[in-house]
């Protein structure tokens, strides 16, 4: 059966299957899939223990409130931000509005329309949404390829009002890392950091060699082990957000010619594979939390996140301002771009 009706933790949901692989996607939860995995493999998304999946609340802090892991959208924005006064090619000076862009964008707390449909042997489920605080029409289709183990995903925006806006947009997975976890880039060389915990040798804005700068090999990072939590463990504070020994850092790199980027468990020997054309999709952000992080009254979480993106860093006015890689959709503008998740049988891509 290559779908069926499920839910989690109450939430009604979709599984969609093949014979090899399982993607679950909640539609009232901003979309948010919840659950990737090979049959009988292991659960690649990480879930919180601390924050429960709830009701979305627009306008909400989403580290406060819904950061509960699995993997959501950003867009128009990862990091909360104003919506910067900006300079479009062919239109006039667009004056600062005041209005305030939410923590981790709109689409994790918006109401979304879904569908699901087959097609050659192919199952998609679709879902669209429209944007609050900028005129625009987002949609997300999810593919899952009837033979191999394979998710495609497809994207649409769509400026619907009579002025250009700016944006950047991110997936934002959430995954389950153990010590030894080894993060490939094969064709990202340098990365520019946007945060920076318990890391006294790094700084924000620092532009470094990837991975021998952040700690890793000449291949690949890998996941060192974590301080460990005790009952004792005291939760974060905004003066003290990790525990004693560990650290956390969000950078951003040009994913290069290869368009791969990979997580290997070796221990299981299983292998999770993003891909993109880099021509479409030309950055990638990585959040690396080794228990060095979490939001205030949090004990400090041990997870990553390895993100697709167009434009950086995670606030869209620096993007604009600083690191000038944002975006700009013109009034009835349209921008598609893809990006594929490979779940081989084995480590062996």
């Amino acid at each position: 059966m290559p779908f069926r009706q499920t839910t989690v933790s109450g939430f009604p949901a979709l599984a969609l299957r093949n014979a090899e692989i399982e993607v679950v996607a909640v539609p009232a939860l901003g979309m948010k899939l919840t659950n990737l995995r090979r049959h009988r493999g292991r659960e690649w998304l990480w879930r919180s223990e601390q924050i429960p999946l709830a009701p979305p609340v627009p306008g909400a802090s989403y580290v406060e409130t819904a950061d509960s892991g699995g993997w959501d959208e950003c867009f128009p924005t990862v990091g909360p931000c104003p919506l910067p006064a900006f300079e479009a090619d062919g239109a006039p000076p667009a004056s600062a509005t005041g209005v305030m862009l939410p923590d981790h964008g709109e689409l994790w707390s918006a109401g979304w329309r879904s569908a699901i449909y087959e097609h050659g042997g192919a199952t998609t489920l679709t879902g669209t949404t429209s944007g609050t605080l900028l005129p625009y029409e987002f949609t997300r289709e999810l593919t899952l390829d009837p033979r191999e183990p394979v998710v495609r995903f497809h994207y649409h925006v769509r400026n619907t009002g009579d002025r250009p806006f700016p944006w950047i947009w991110s997936s934002h997975p959430l995954f389950n890392i153990q010590p030894g976890t080894r993060l490939e880039l094969p064709t990202v060389h340098q990365v520019k950091l946007d945060a920076v915990h318990g890391r006294p040798d790094l700084a924000v804005n620092d532009t470094v060699s990837w991975p021998g700068a952040i700690g890793g090999r000449a291949d690949a990072f890998v996941v060192p082990e974590p301080p460990a939590l005790t009952d004792a463990t005291p939760a974060a504070t905004s003066d003290a957000p990790g525990v004693p020994g560990g650290w956390a850092l969000k950078c951003f790199g040009d994913v290069g010619v290869s368009g791969r980027m990979a997580l290997v468990d070796p221990r299981l020997g299983e292998r999770l594979e993003l891909r993109v054309d880099p021509a479409e999709v030309p950055q990638v952000g990585v959040w690396i939390n080794i228990r060095g992080w979490a939001p205030t009254g949090k004990r400090p979480y041990f997870n990553l996140a390895l993100e697709p993106c167009i434009g950086a860093p995670d606030r869209l006015d620096r993007a604009i301002e600083a690191w000038r890689t944002a975006q700009t959709l013109a009034p009835g503008e349209e921008r598609e771009w893809r990006h594929e998740v490979h779940l081989p049988e084995s480590e062996e891509a």
